[in-house]
């Protein structure tokens, strides 16, 4: 029974509750966040693309493709794209989708298809239909295909292009500087050819700039003077309106060179021969800037062998030396490294292992400089991918510099995704490589394979040996006699089909078509000087200094011609040298890092080989 409430009361009491779940708050419903209205958006052009018919249907697929490009979702992007017939595109689309999906392919590594889209001549028939940012676009993008791919001389007609689109003086200077380090890593004999048959105004005198670059990078007092010579001579050219923002310090940094130089090596002792080598590349370079009439700083040379390497270093500074180059002993540089303070700048002709990088204070006028096997599998590891290849067989000798490289290699390959299987590593007497190539192509389980099925089947078969399949190259680590063994080997046991990469020991500068054929085709990471019109004559070890001991001539010439580009370096951390040792360019950790030359075989003999291949 209710309670004896009169019915105003009730009413009353009614309201009263009523009124009170009305004051509830009721919690908002949560607002999507731009990235989920973007997907929202993305998903509902997709979805209404599917129910369409051209060319609606191509229309909103591009539509859906740049709203997943806007949300970095680059594999729904390409996803979307693959559905798009280009046939079905009007002019207009068909630029949008090739620059989109261009964009798809280079981030899946697949730069050769990139390069047949954006060089098709159905879009090149569409320029004039582009607006102004899908002109500059599309130059752009070729622009840095083909410089990623090697082809320097059509990179660098793009980048003209592309620099006489642009209207910002800042985007002129960046695309101008591009086109410096092309050049600049170009050789001087191809430069000279390059600028001969140059019908263009514009681009002669790209060619002739890059010249004196090469020609006076060892001297920067006089290339500063030759830099406003050109200028004279060349007025309104692009690159004296908008110089490349790198040869901008060269006349400031030209008048800082050090004053003397000091040479910290081991000349007697243990590493005696490595020491003097270096210090005759180092003197052959300082003697050629004398017999061509240019300004050379007083030296002084110091015997580290058996020498307190803190105490030479004060002594040298003591006598006035402006920059400290050496020590050549890793433990020397790494003992110089963990001084709390270094007065004098130091160029270390050695890096430091990981541990002693760690422990080491941070200097800033410390910069390390070395043969660096490193740089060199890291740059063949990017090559290779670069090129296609996935999976790959490594064959090293058992040595710890091997190792080294390996581990390099490895590290790399792994991170861009690739596969590495490891031979067992040779001994470098070794002149029979069947027992390492034979186990490492799984030839042996062929045979196995083979004999199973002649006693299941009870019959004497026919059947050819199959080497695995899983690989897709093979990188050798090897000197030359080792490589003459080992291409041949490989070859022998149905693995001629892979192509082959190796380091720049597989070649020592030595010319010898006969016995060079056993390397035909190997491509591989070559050090300047060994490229026949590469760099000077003059500066190239001679044939009688023994083969493992040539590439520190070479580290010795440019560390010669280094020391003038320390403060260059540090303003411009990218900033190319070209050294008798690779291109040199500063990296983490103030270390000068390499890039080389690719050369290969080619009929017994070395020839650059600057494009890659699409195998």
């Amino acid at each position: 029974m209710l309670p004896n409430f009169r019915l105003p009361t009730l009413f009353l009491l009614i309201a009263v509750l009523l009124s009170a779940c009305a004051r509830t708050p009721v919690p908002p419903s949560p607002q999507p966040s731009p990235e989920e209205r973007l997907l929202q958006r993305a998903e509902a052009t997709l979805n209404q693309a599917q129910d369409s018919a051209s060319p609606q249907r191509e229309t909103l697929l591009i539509e859906a493709a740049k709203l997943y490009l806007q949300l970095n979702d680059k594999a729904n992007a390409k996803q979307v794209l693959e559905q798009i017939a280009p046939h079905q595109l009007s002019g207009r689309q068909y630029v949008t989708y090739a620059l989109l999906y261009s964009d798809a392919l280079l981030e899946d590594g697949h730069y050769f298809l990139a390069r047949d889209l954006l060089t098709s001549p159905q879009i090149e028939a569409l320029f004039k239909e582009m607006t102004p940012e899908q002109q500059i676009a599309w130059r752009g993008k070729r622009a840095d295909l083909f410089s990623l791919l090697g082809e320097d001389e059509i990179a660098t007609h793009e980048y003209i292009a592309l620099s006489q689109l642009q209207a910002l003086p800042a985007d002129i200077t960046e695309t101008h500087e591009k086109i410096w380090q092309l050049l600049i890593n170009t050789p001087e004999t191809t430069l000279s050819t390059l600028e001969a048959a140059a019908s263009q105004r514009t681009l002669k005198g790209w060619y002739n700039l890059a010249l004196l670059g090469r020609q006076y990078q060892g001297d920067l007092r006089r290339w500063a003077e030759q830099l406003k010579r050109w200028h004279s001579r060349w007025p309104g050219h692009p690159a004296a309106l908008f110089p490349p923002s790198s040869q901008t310090q060269i006349e400031a940094v030209a008048n800082t060179v050090p004053g003397q130089l000091a040479l910290l090596l081991p000349l007697s002792g243990k590493y005696a021969r490595a020491g003097k080598t270096i210090r005759d590349g180092f003197l052959s370079a300082y003697y050629n800037i004398l017999e061509n009439e240019g300004i050379t700083a007083p030296l002084h040379i110091y015997d580290t062998n058996g020498a307190d390497i803190v105490s030479l270093y004060q002594q040298a500074v003591a006598s006035g030396a402006e920059i400290v180059i050496g020590p050549l002993r890793k433990e020397n540089l790494a003992t110089l490294a963990a001084q709390p303070v270094l007065s004098t700048p130091l160029i270390g002709l050695n890096y430091l292992n990981d541990t002693d990088q760690a422990l080491a204070p941070a200097h800033d006028k410390l910069l390390q400089f070395g043969l660096s096997v490193d740089d060199e599998a890291r740059q063949i590891a990017h090559r290779a991918w670069l090129e296609g290849h996935r999976s790959a067989l490594i064959i090293t000798p058992d040595t710890q510099w091997a190792a080294t490289a390996q581990e390099a290699f490895d590290k790399y390959w792994t991170e861009l995704g690739g596969r590495l299987i490891k031979a067992t590593p040779y001994d470098l007497k070794q002149t029979d490589f069947s027992a390492i190539v034979r186990p490492a192509l799984l030839l042996d389980q062929s045979k196995q394979r083979r004999n199973k099925l002649r006693r299941t089947l009870g019959k004497n078969l026919e059947m050819t040996e199959q080497r695995r399949q899983d690989i897709d190259m093979v990188f050798i680590i090897a000197y030359p006699n080792q490589g003459r063994q080992l291409k041949p080997t490989l070859d022998f046991y149905y693995a001629g089909d892979l192509p082959t990469y190796a380091t720049s020991h597989i070649y020592t500068g030595t010319e010898n078509p006969r016995r060079n054929r056993d390397l035909e085709g190997i491509r591989f990471s070559a050090m300047p000087w060994t490229i026949p019109g590469t760099v000077s004559d003059k500066l190239k070890p001679t044939a009688t200094l023994r083969s493992t001991y040539r590439n520190l001539f070479a580290l010795g010439v440019d560390a010669y011609q280094l020391h003038q580009w320390a403060d260059m370096m540090r303003a411009y951390p990218q900033t190319p040298f070209f050294g008798h040792t690779g291109t040199l360019t500063l990296g983490p950790h103030d270390r000068i890092q390499h890039s080389y030359p690719w050369a290969e075989f080619y009929q017994g003999k070395v020839r650059l080989a600057p494009a890659l291949k699409d195998d």
